[in-house]
C-alpha cells in the first residue's frame, strides 16, 4: 500500500516522492492546485522524511532546489514556507491552473435582505423588526436567571414538551387574545415556519390555499410538502375569501395581512369559517403581530370565534412582541389534531429551546411581558402616527395601507414601470433599509414598499420620508402615478 504524508493538511504520495525531482514536483503541484498558499509552512525536513520513509538528505536537497527556484523560502529557525501563487507554480510545471467553472448566480428564493454596514445605517425600516431596546434589561435578566436556575431532569425528556410555557400561554392567550385553550392544545416551536411544517406533515393536505402576495416563509414549507398550493388574491380587506374553492387547508393572516396590512372584516371571517365547514378544511391563522392594534375596532382571532376551536390552528410568535432571537413560536391546534402535530414536530426535529421557553414563561407569569406589550403599543402607535402623517404629506400620490394594526405599513403605486426593487436599492445607498412589495408576490403583481416603523424614532419620521420621496422621484415615480 502506498504511503502518504500530510503537508500542511495536504497529501503527498510517497512513491512519487522517492527522488528529489519527484518530491519537488509533488510539492509544486500542491501549490498549483491551491492546496498550499503563499506563506503556508512546509514540514521540517526531518518530519517529512520520517512521514515519507525517505532519507532526510533527499528532503533537504528538494527544499534547496525549490528555494533556488524561488518556489519556497527557507530560513534558519523558521523553516520552509511557500513563496509563490498557484499561477506561478503551475507555470513552472508547464501547465495551467485548473479552470474555474463559471455558474450563474443562484437567485434567492426568499426576499433579498438589504445588507447595510452599521456605520452607514440611518434608518432600519425592515418590516416586522421590533425595537428590542424597549425590553427592560432587568426583566430580561430576571427571566433568564430564573430559567438557568431550574436544572432539567436529564433522565426525563419528551420532545415538544414545554409545560411551563404551555401553561403560561393558556392564561396569556385567554387574557390578551380572548382564546380559550387547553394546555394540551398548545405546542411550542422554534418558529412559525416550523409550526406550519409540523401541521402540514400531520394533516397531509393535498391542496392548500395561501395569500398572494404573502409571507414567503410560510409559502416555502407549503410548496415543499403539499402537492398543490393555490395562491389567493388579497385586497385592502385581506384575503379574498370568495376565491377559495376545494382546498384542504388555508393559511391566512387576518389580523394584519402580510404584507399589504389589511384586516379581515367580521363578514369575511364568518365566510372563511363557513368555507372551512363546507370543505371540511383547516385554517392556519398566523397572528404574527396581532397584539398591536391602532385606532381600530377590536376583532378577535378566528380561533376565538364560534366554530374556530375545531377548525383553526392558531400560530403566535415571540419574534414581533419581543425579539426574533428567542426563536419561539406556538401553535394552538384543535384538540383532535394535537397529538398528531406534536408527534410530527418531534419526528421532524422541530423542538424549541427548553431554556428559552422557560425564560419566556417567566416573563409571562411575572407580568413583565404584559407591561412590555403596553409600553411597546404606546411607542409603536406614536411612531406609526408620525410616519403615516409624513407619508400623506410628502407622498399624496401613493396609497398607504395597513395603518390599523401591526408594526409596518405598505406604500403602493399603480405605475408598473416604476420598479420598487430599484427604489429599495436607491434607499439602501442612502442608508435606509426597506423591502419591495413585488418580492412578496408570485402570481398577483404588486408594486410598492414595505416600511416597518418599530425602530423608527418619532423625530426621524420626516427625514426618512423625505429620503423615500426623493428616491421614488429618482426612479421615475411622478406625482400623478
Amino acid at each position: 500500500m502506498a504511503r502518504t504524508a500530510r503537508v500542511s493538511s495536504l497529501l503527498v504520495d510517497a512513491e512519487a516522492a522517492a527522488t528529489p525531482d519527484g518530491l519537488g514536483a509533488a510539492i509544486v503541484g500542491e501549490i498549483a492546485v491551491g492546496r498550499l498558499g503563499v506563506g503556508d509552512p512546509l514540514p521540517s525536513s526531518r518530519a517529512l522524511a520520517g512521514d515519507l520513509g525517505v532519507a532526510r538528505s533527499l528532503v533537504v536537497t528538494t527544499y534547496d532546489a525549490l528555494a533556488a527556484a524561488g518556489i519556497i523560502t527557507v530560513a534558519a529557525g523558521s523553516g520552509a514556507a511557500v513563496a509563490v501563487t498557484a499561477d506561478v507554480a503551475a507555470a513552472s510545471l508547464g501547465v495551467g491552473t485548473a479552470p474555474q467553472h463559471q455558474r450563474e448566480p443562484l437567485q434567492p428564493r426568499l426576499v433579498r435582505p438589504q445588507r447595510i454596514p452599521p456605520a452607514r445605517l440611518r434608518f432600519n425600516l425592515s418590516p416586522g423588526a421590533p425595537d428590542v431596546t424597549l425590553i427592560r434589561e432587568a426583566d430580561w435578566r430576571q427571566a433568564w436567571r430564573a430559567a438557568s436556575q431550574t436544572v432539567p431532569d436529564l433522565d426525563w425528556y419528551h420532545p415538544m414538551q414545554h409545560p411551563e410555557l404551555e401553561q403560561a400561554l393558556v392564561t396569556h392567550l385567554r387574557r390578551t387574545r380572548g382564546i380559550p385553550v387547553e394546555q394540551r392544545e398548545v405546542i411550542i416551536f422554534p418558529g412559525v415556519s416550523a409550526a406550519i411544517q409540523a401541521i402540514v406533515h400531520a394533516l397531509e393536505p393535498q391542496r392548500v390555499a395561501m395569500e398572494d402576495p404573502g409571507y414567503p416563509l410560510a409559502r416555502i414549507p407549503l410548496q415543499q410538502n403539499v402537492a398543490r398550493v393555490d395562491l389567493i388574491p388579497v385586497d385592502a380587506g385581506g384575503l379574498c375569501v370568495d376565491a377559495l374553492s376545494a382546498q384542504d387547508l388555508a393559511y391566512v393572516t387576518p389580523a394584519h395581512q402580510f404584507p399589504l396590512g389589511g384586516r379581515l372584516s367580521a363578514v369575511r371571517r364568518e365566510q372563511l369559517l363557513r368555507w372551512a365547514d363546507r370543505e371540511d378544511a383547516v385554517i392556519v391563522e398566523d397572528d404574527f403581530d396581532g397584539e398591536y392594534r391602532h385606532d381600530a375596532t377590536p376583532l378577535g382571532p378566528l380561533r376565538s370565534m364560534s366554530g374556530g376551536a375545531d377548525r383553526v390552528a392558531y400560530i403566535g410568535t415571540a419574534s414581533k412582541i419581543l425579539t426574533p432571537h428567542l426563536r419561539l413560536a406556538w401553535a394552538v391546534v384543535p384538540g383532535w389534531m394535537a397529538d398528531a402535530v406534536r408527534v410530527a414536530g418531534g419526528a421532524l426535529r422541530l423542538d424549541a429551546s427548553r431554556v428559552a421557553s422557560m425564560a419566556l414563561a417567566q416573563m409571562i407569569s411575572s407580568g413583565n411581558l404584559s407591561r412590555h406589550l403596553a409600553r411597546a403599543q404606546r411607542t409603536y402607535a406614536a411612531r406609526r402616527r408620525r410616519l403615516v402623517d409624513a407619508l400623506h404629506a410628502s407622498l399624496p400620490h401613493v396609497e398607504v395601507l395597513g395603518v390599523e394594526a401591526g408594526i409596518h405599513v405598505a406604500v403602493r403605486w399603480e405605475d408598473s414601470s416604476v420598479s420598487d426593487v430599484d427604489a429599495v436599492e436607491e434607499l439602501a445607498a442612502r442608508g435606509i433599509v426597506v423591502a419591495a412589495l413585488s418580492e412578496y408576490a408570485v402570481s398577483h403583481p404588486v408594486n410598492g414598499l414595505l416600511l416597518g416603523y418599530a425602530q423608527l424614532p418619532e423625530t426621524g419620521a420626516q427625514a426618512a420620508v423625505h429620503e423615500i420621496a426623493d428616491a421614488l422621484k429618482g426612479v421615475g415615480l411622478a406625482p400623478n402615478s
